[in-house]
């Protein structure tokens, strides 16, 4: 949780306000040694359509280890898949 806790804090520099959520198999208890760890960030500095290279550089920017997976997602975009995301634990 350490590095989610991370992202937060970059996020929130980068964006002000915003939710974090630890998503995937480590939010299901299903994690294995080899499993990514997927981090989701919501906010509202984050377009609903983004191109690769502005979403490349926002994910390097909050993380900078492997095998750690950023999702960047608007509020809007959150709310249309917000079931692709029923599994999730808040990063406070």
């Amino acid at each position: 949780m350490e590095v989610a806790r991370e992202v937060k804090r970059r996020a929130e520099a980068m964006f002000g306000r915003c939710e974090v959520y630890v998503v995937g198999s480590f939010a299901r208890g299903e994690h294995r040694l080899s499993s990514d760890f997927d981090v989701l960030v919501v906010a509202e500095g984050i377009p609903d359509r983004v191109d690769f290279e502005w979403y490349y550089d926002v994910a390097r920017r909050l993380v900078d280890e492997e095998g750690v997976n950023v999702h960047l997602l608007s509020p809007s975009s959150f709310a249309r898949l917000e079931k692709m995301y029923k599994d999730r634990v808040r990063v406070e």
